[in-house]
């Protein structure tokens, strides 16, 4: 039994019936390219087994300590049982919009305070491959840990069959009295304790830009030492720029990797510019059939990895050039704004991001996490219209049980005022695209994830703007 750490209190304490704490990882199990095992729910549940002690978290749950005078407990859950976190559901059909409403529903639900706060989903489509779908709340992977979400059952993690098994101890669930009087004499010791932890809660959150709209809250926003990039106007709101609700929508898309790399080599900007790129000509189009483009350009929270121990994950701001109507003066506008950024911030390259995180998920986890703390403390409007973060996956291809994850999709969390996100992971041949929104503000989503295959076409010159 140990204390959470502060920043793992704020996350909880960010978390509420809309702006829920997790994020999530929808994989597509190939199993037409491989003479692989059978994927059952005991399949599942032995490989977790095996592989559960290399992640502790997993076993453990958070017990609050009464009228919240103190940060919560973590404890060994004497009541752990695996089979409750891992579930088995089938799609209906083959047809995609059946898993896409069935993940929007998974993905809405909060996990349950009570117990340790991950699920793992093994969903089964007729004729189709395997999905496996992971919720993990951002308090298990605070700080820079490189966990990933598939560790326990990715290939090439070594066990040794012949070890006893690890042992776990329960902790005994603690009296309320007890927590009190801990309570008692940590604030006796610091009485400025809450008041500091309240205030870290803010100054914690990694904003980068001229945030003009916190006003008088942009010095606690905004950490020392962080980088200003001039902002010249508020981001503009449209529809989906209001409060959130607690139901969702999510669409997935996929494009081949070498098409973006020629976009990438043939303009001499980043593999990451011409994915905002792609998103930013997609929400344009949106936007006009819609008749809400504005005449300022949308702005992007675009998370950067930069070269500092304590707070490695940064925010860059990046207009989205949505008000240019070429798409390839769209695409320079963006590539000269985040050079600026990168220039300034010294962020890591690919290969760097991939040595510090072991895993592409666990980026994916942290760039989530970071969104939630971004607009949990000031219960403001956001700054920026839109979540975009663009994961580089691994060098070689993932399998589990030597069978190859055809897709990988992250799906992020919305916070109040910005309820559309867009999660993207490249890894073999394919990009993955996740787009998650609130299900009322956003309600032709799939019609908005389609258009990508299209904004690809209209950049590399094979089609029409």
């Amino acid at each position: 039994m140990h204390q959470l750490t502060a920043r793992e209190a704020e996350l909880l304490a960010a978390e509420s019936a809309t702006n829920l704490g997790h994020t999530a990882l929808m994989v597509e199990l190939d199993t037409s390219a491989t003479k692989g095992p059978a994927v059952t729910l005991d399949w599942l549940r032995d490989r977790m087994q095996d592989r559960l002690h290399l992640l502790p978290g997993f076993r453990r749950r958070v017990y609050r300590v009464p009228m919240n005078l103190d940060r919560p407990w973590w404890l060994e859950d004497p009541t752990f049982d695996l089979d409750y976190h891992l579930r088995h559901v089938g799609v209906p059909g083959s047809d995609d919009d059946g898993l896409a409403s069935l993940i929007a529903r998974l993905h809405e639900r909060p996990l349950d305070r009570s117990r340790p706060l991950w699920e793992m989903y093994l969903i089964d489509r007729a004729d189709e491959n395997p999905i496996l779908f992971v919720k993990m709340h951002h308090v298990l992977v605070d700080g820079v840990t490189g966990l990933d979400v598939l560790a326990p059952l990715v290939d090439g993690v070594e066990l040794d069959h012949d070890d006893p098994p690890v042992k776990t101890r329960s902790d005994r669930i603690p009296e309320d009295t007890d927590l009190l009087i801990k309570a008692g004499w940590s604030m006796a010791k610091s009485p400025w304790r809450m008041v500091n932890l309240a205030a870290r809660g803010i100054s914690a959150v990694p904003v980068l830009g001229r945030v003009n709209v916190l006003g008088p809250l942009a010095p606690w926003a905004t950490p020392g030492g962080a980088v200003e990039v001039q902002a010249d106007q508020p981001a503009p709101r449209v529809s989906f720029n209001r409060t959130i609700g607690p139901h969702r929508r999510v669409a997935f898309a996929s494009l081949p990797v070498e098409a973006v790399k020629d976009l990438h080599q043939k303009h001499d900007v980043r593999f990451n510019d011409v994915i905002l790129a792609l998103v930013a000509g997609t929400l344009r189009h949106w936007l006009v059939l819609h008749d809400e483009l504005p005449s300022e350009p949308l702005v992007a929270l675009s998370p950067v990895l930069v070269d500092s121990i304590d707070e490695p994950l940064g925010t860059a701001l990046v207009p989205l050039a949505t008000h240019r109507h070429e798409p390839i003066e769209r695409l320079i506008e963006i590539a000269e704004a985040t050079a600026l950024l990168t220039d300034d911030l010294e962020a890591k390259p690919v290969e760097a991001i991939r040595s510090m995180y072991e895993a592409a998920p666990a980026v994916a986890s942290l760039a989530s996490r970071l969104m939630v703390r971004t607009g949990a403390f000031t219960r403001l409007m956001p700054p920026f219209n839109v979540y975009v973060v663009n994961v580089p996956g691994g060098g070689e291809a993932a399998t589990v049980d030597g069978i190859p994850l055809a897709h990988q999709f992250p799906l992020s969390t919305l916070v109040d005022g910005t309820g559309l996100s867009v999660s993207v992971m490249s890894h073999g041949e394919t990009v993955d695209f996740s787009f998650v929104a609130d299900r009322d503000l956003v309600p032709d989503l799939s019609d908005m994830a389609e258009r990508l295959s299209v904004e690809l076409d209209i950049l590399a010159g094979r089609q029409p703007a």
